[in-house]
């Protein structure tokens, strides 16, 4: 007698899956986009020098990966258990801390007085990607143990968040320096929760593919 072999995730609900892990992402950015936009006022306002600002920031994006991949593991607990939580928190910490380190060291790298720029970019751009990569990477190797053929998810991610980062990037250069240190925060909490919206939409998506696919 043929006895069938379960599937390691069920296939959750369309509508709920996606809205629970967009709904958990917007939450988390707005939650976790608060160190870093705590941490860079802070210390710009103090007038600290740039590798302080480069590891402040570096150190307050892990508490925003710790936001993120908190928020998703409970999604993911729900909808697919098999999944290991802490280590998909454990990769998202590890992504968030190497995107913001790339991120913020390039740019400050560029903006030294006397830097090459020309050679810094060629450097500074394979960087910039791997930054973009490394979040996405890390969680498709905690993913992969669960969801076959689950690579796409690398690249997902990485296209998400480069839409997703480009929210605040252009909000806050819009703001006029003249406004207060507080301003910049609002407009970057507001901004951080549009970015949640963008990435949530677009990886939850994603992930609702995969998971009801391994299910099929």
């Amino acid at each position: 007698m043929d006895t069938a072999i379960p599937s390691t995730t069920a296939a959750p609900p369309v509508r709920s899956l996606r809205r629970e892990w967009t709904g958990a992402f917007v939450v988390a950015e707005l939650v976790g986009f608060l160190p870093p936009v705590l941490a860079g006022t802070t210390l710009v306002a103090l007038d600290a020098a740039e590798p302080l600002l480069v590891l402040g920031l570096t150190a307050a994006g892990l508490l925003e990966g710790l936001a993120i991949g908190s928020a998703n593991a409970w999604v993911l607990h729900r909808h697919a258990p098999a999944v290991d939580g802490r280590g998909w928190i454990g990769a998202t910490v590890l992504g968030a801390g190497l995107a913001w380190l790339a991120g913020m060291g390039g740019s400050a790298l560029l903006g030294a007085p006397g830097a090459p720029v020309g050679l810094l970019l060629v450097l500074m751009v394979p960087v910039w990607i791997a930054g973009l990569l490394a979040m996405g990477f890390l969680q498709w190797r905690v993913l992969r143990r669960v969801v076959p053929r689950s690579g796409r998810w690398v690249g997902v991610s990485a296209g998400a968040w480069l839409v997703g980062v480009m929210i605040p990037v252009v909000a806050l250069s819009v703001v006029p320096n003249a406004w207060p240190p507080v301003a910049h925060g609002i407009v970057g909490v507001l901004a951080a929760g549009a970015m949640g919206l963008v990435v949530g939409l677009l990886t939850g998506r994603a992930l609702d593919g995969l998971l009801r696919r391994d299910a099929g």
